[in-house]
């Protein structure tokens, strides 16, 4: 819309002011009538927003009817209905809905493992005369959190009548010098109190485990883990931690996985290793007879990317030796033979390891393809 104001006609200042004030004025009435029409769809839903309110978890799924209208000349189909998420489902008819009729869908949310606020939508688009026109249906509440049984809470026996929450302490990557704590929880489900002790299955300097001593029957704790790389480590951890009453025999252990790596502190310019292909490609290899492929190891960074260490097993040897460095820009070349005296390998297992001082990505695996020819 333009307005067009003479000022030749005014007189006075005071006048042209009043004027234009005026204009200001029905211009924003205008704009405000405007943005309150509603958007003219075919659908008139009574609500597109529901709260549940709290909701157990213990009661199971929980249900809410939106009801629709059909406001225009033509029929309308609901071309889909898309929830946000897998515990969200919808149900509803799909036939044509006539002008002037309604129809319910109804949104179905399973509160299983889902404890806390949840917020979900629910995408509706439809046919029309008009088009395709799309409508969002909004669920929330939150979910109160049912009691777990021991079985849920600690699923992992170790021995007959001690179980524990996890069989796995993962780590990851952990700098030389730092220290990171991982917990598991234990419960005692004997008929008697039980004095506790543990073993490593490999002796390890660098691991503090912390774990009630004294554990009575239907009783629970918690067991602390320190992973403290000393200053010269660096490679794989691949343990296991054995938790036992005292004077009984050893059961299942808990693995005990990560990596002491050099440094984890980012800084701009710092090395940063890439590798093409990705994998070292053997092809078909023929039992006692060896094999050898190639990957480039590029440094993206602008510092030298160091070589300090390489994880291989007995079937790989690679030509690289440690201390190996790349420039900043730079690339080199690394070949791997490979020698397998029977076919029964574990594939995941062929993998050369590279430890750098990459901060990014310490550690970096170059897995193998093969097969036995």
């Amino acid at each position: 819309m333009k307005v067009f104001i003479s000022l030749q006609s005014m007189r006075t200042g005071k006048r042209a002011i009043s004027v234009l004030l005026s204009v200001s004025l029905v211009l924003l009435n205008c704009c405000l009538a405007m943005s309150q029409r509603p958007s003219g769809g075919s659908l008139r839903f009574d609500n597109t927003t529901w709260d549940f309110g709290v909701i157990k978890e213990a009661d199971g799924v929980v249900s809410h009817d939106f009801n629709y209208f059909n406001l225009s000349s033509q029929e309308i189909l609901l071309e889909y209905v898309t929830p946000g998420c897998s515990c969200t489902t919808v149900t509803y008819d799909h036939s044509p809905l006539l002008p002037g009729q309604s129809a319910t869908l109804t949104v179905n949310y399973d509160p299983a493992s889902q404890p806390g606020q949840f917020h979900q939508t629910v995408q509706v688009v439809l046919k029309s005369g008009r088009g395709r026109e799309s409508y969002h249906l909004i669920v929330e509440g939150v979910v109160a959190e049912r009691e777990k049984g021991v079985d849920e809470m600690y699923p992992f026996p170790l021995i007959p009548g001690l179980q524990v929450s996890s069989l796995t302490a993962r780590f990851g990557f952990v700098q030389q010098g730092r220290t990171l704590v991982k917990t598991i929880g234990i419960v005692n489900t004997s008929n008697r109190d039980l004095t506790l002790d543990y073993a490593f299955v490999e002796p390890d300097p660098d691991i503090v485990v912390r774990l009630p001593m004294s554990l009575q029957s239907g009783k629970s704790g918690i067991v602390e883990i320190d992973f403290s790389p000393a200053p010269y480590r660096l490679g794989t951890l691949d343990n296991g931690l054995l938790i036992f009453p005292k004077g009984s025999s050893q059961g299942k252990a808990v693995a005990l996985e990560g990596y002491a790596v050099q440094t984890l502190d980012r800084k701009p310019g710092a090395p940063s290793l890439r590798f093409q292909p990705t994998m070292l490609d053997f092809g078909k290899v023929r039992l006692n007879r060896k094999a050898k492929a190639t990957v480039t190891l590029f440094n993206d960074g602008e510092e030298p990317l160091k070589i300090i260490k390489a994880e291989f097993p007995k079937e790989i040897s690679i030509n690289l030796a440690p201390g190996v460095e790349i420039p900043g820009g730079k690339s080199l070349r690394l070949e791997a033979t490979v020698e397998l005296e029977d076919e029964f390998f574990n594939q995941e297992e062929l993998r050369v390891r590279l430890f750098t001082n990459d901060p990014q990505r310490p550690m970096r695996d170059i897995v193998s393809k093969l097969s036995v020819n």
